[in-house]
């Protein structure tokens, strides 16, 4: 009796210790699945927190007009991380859609004017550069882009933000309807007749210009090429983000309100032909120069070919 009881005590030791060794057995891949998952929570989580700094980076820019630059993300939001920035951008995308009603909107280059400006980008060869810079705008359903809805903004005040935005959206319509270029003198004359040619309601024309020059609403170029200087306005990337085409016209119908001649969509139409017309005329003057420079040879001889056609 004794030796079957050792026997069965041994039977139940042995079976109480199979599952311990049956999850030391197991343990260690589980713990490799634990590591993975506790790896891509902290990528995750890492993710949304540079997604959070970008969100906070736009709209602190945004507070003072100032474009959200690659060269600022990479600086302030993905330090030793700048692999992460297709991801990071994508999630504060949607953060900035979902939350806010607003996205990040590239902004155009500028337009190469003079012709100074014309040779120097032909020689950069960078006109197909991706764009290095956004801004802030809405992505509201056109129905709810009202000013009840969306109004100037608090800061400093509402009147002076406000009066603000009717002044460059002047400017910029003035711009655009006169071709896409306008004048020094010609400008001038438009401000005078709104009686803005001295000061505004948020301060001095002249300061005010220069602020719109400093927000990239607007662009003023001098050209001294015909031995004159000359001054033209042109719009900025911000202006033809913010304004564009679509905002100058509105501006015009909301203007003319009731009292719109019948031919007013006719005129608009034919003012934003011209603006495309100079447009094209300065693209393909650039084109001409980019191919004079593109083989990098200047005006000198030709090379020789071969008989086969192939270069020497």
């Amino acid at each position: 009796m004794p030796l079957v009881r050792r026997r069965a005590r041994a039977a139940e030791e042995s079976d109480a210790e199979s599952p311990t060794t049956q999850r030391r057995r197991v343990s260690p891949s589980s713990d490799a699945e634990d590591e993975d998952v506790d790896a891509t929570q902290g990528e995750n989580n890492q993710t949304s927190q540079m997604a959070n700094k970008l969100v906070r980076l736009a709209f602190s820019n945004e507070h003072s007009r100032t474009p959200t630059r690659r060269t600022d993300i990479s600086a302030k939001v993905l330090g030793s991380q700048g692999r992460q920035f297709k991801a990071v951008f994508s999630q504060a995308q949607e953060l900035l859609r979902s939350k806010y009603a607003v996205e990040l909107t590239p902004l155009p280059s500028k337009e190469k004017v003079t012709l100074r400006d014309r040779r120097a980008a032909a020689k950069a060869e960078k006109t197909n550069a991706p764009t290095n810079a956004w801004v802030l705008t809405t992505c509201l359903p056109e129905k709810y882009r009202k000013p009840d809805i969306i109004g100037p903004a608090k800061a400093p005040t509402f009147e002076q933000e406000a009066s603000y935005t009717g002044l460059y959206s002047f400017v910029i319509t003035c711009i655009i309807l006169n071709g896409g270029s306008i004048s020094e003198s010609k400008l001038d004359r438009y401000l005078k007749r709104m009686n803005i040619d001295i000061s505004t309601p948020v301060g001095p024309t002249d300061k005010v210009l220069s602020q719109m020059i400093k927000h990239s609403y607007i662009v003023r170029t001098t050209d001294t090429s015909g031995g004159e200087e000359n001054i033209d306005y042109t719009v900025g990337p911000r202006g033809k983000v913010e304004v564009g085409e679509q905002g100058a016209a509105g501006l015009v119908r909301t203007v003319y309100g009731e009292d719109a001649p019948d031919d007013l969509d006719r005129k608009l139409d034919r003012s934003l032909r011209l603006a495309h017309s100079r447009i094209r005329t300065q693209q393909q003057s650039q084109d001409e120069a980019t191919a004079q420079n593109g083989t990098g040879r200047g005006w000198g001889r030709p090379r020789r070919h071969g008989q086969d056609g192939e270069s020497e």
